[in-house]
């Protein structure tokens, strides 16, 4: 477990971790390209919607792309419209928490963003869609414009897809327990499906636990923020996609997160959700 901000580290699902030797995402690294494919920066293509109702994992090459920094981003309700609709549900233990859309999902400044991130992205985030755990991952995708392989890949690391998993333990005298915790010895301070770390994100709790939808709508929040160079760093990180997914694990850009992306480069390659059964 880490000591950072912006991410959690709950126990591996049984990937191997820096297969492609990664340290650094702006470095080219040889053989990485079908990886990077599943993630460039891109406007996406029309998408063709599945069948309602059809059981079947998502497709290789995934249905949204990331877009660019500054792009105009779809709204929920259009997202709702362009899903892949499937019956497919390889964690129907989710299923409360899938369905559990909040009535008000305004949330607290986060630190983290300038004020631009304020005002433009953080009334965006509202947790308003319910469905299958596939069909909210792609949802929140791409209503934040960002790869739904990419969030499938971090999902697997993060909770392999289970909306109860908690993690990032602390002492329960730390100081650091969630509101309203009673039990003793060690509390958890990260919840649900991206593994969202209540105490860096005012208001969130207990919505990243008890709601699916809201636990990736206001992650991927993050992510869009971070690579429309909007943290408190500044402008270094546009476009850059696996500079984002690291800071969601260290907390600090390109410092300390080669492990964890290498880790889910490996998952993203390797796309486990497509043998699951559903």
């Amino acid at each position: 477990m880490h000591a950072f901000p912006f991410g959690s580290v709950p126990p591996d699902p049984g990937f191997s971790v820096g297969v492609f030797g990664l340290r650094r995402s702006r470095f080219f690294v040889s053989g990485f390209a079908a990886v990077l494919a599943a993630t460039t920066v891109a406007i996406a293509s029309p998408l063709t919607t599945g069948v309602a109702g059809a059981a079947a994992a998502p497709r290789a090459a995934g249905y949204f792309k990331t877009l660019p920094a500054g792009a105009k981003l779809p709204t929920g309700k259009r997202c709702a419209q362009r899903i892949h609709h499937s019956k497919w549900e390889p964690r129907p233990q989710n299923y409360k928490q899938n369905h559990k859309v909040l009535k008000r999902a305004g949330i607290a400044r986060n630190t983290a963003f300038n004020n631009a991130w304020q005002k433009k992205y953080r009334p965006r985030i509202t947790g308003g869609f319910h469905g299958t755990t596939d069909e909210i991952i792609q949802w929140a995708s791409c209503k934040w414009g960002i790869s739904d392989n990419l969030t499938r890949a971090r999902a697997v690391k993060e909770s392999g897809w289970d909306q109860a998993t908690q993690g990032d333990y602390q002492s329960a005298g730390s100081g650091r327990c969630p509101p309203g915790w009673k039990g003793g010895g060690r509390c958890p301070t990260s919840f649900g499906l991206m593994q969202s770390k209540w105490n860096y994100r005012p208001s969130t709790y207990p919505r990243t636990k008890v709601s699916t939808s809201f636990n990736v709508d206001s992650a991927l929040a993050e992510m869009r923020g971070c690579l429309d160079g909007m943290m408190w760093f500044g402008t270094e990180s546009r476009n850059d996609v696996w500079g984002c997914v690291g800071i969601w694990f260290s907390g600090s850009f390109h410092n300390g997160d080669s492990g964890y992306v290498s880790s889910v480069q490996s998952i993203l390659a390797d796309q486990p959700w497509r043998r699951w059964r559903g």
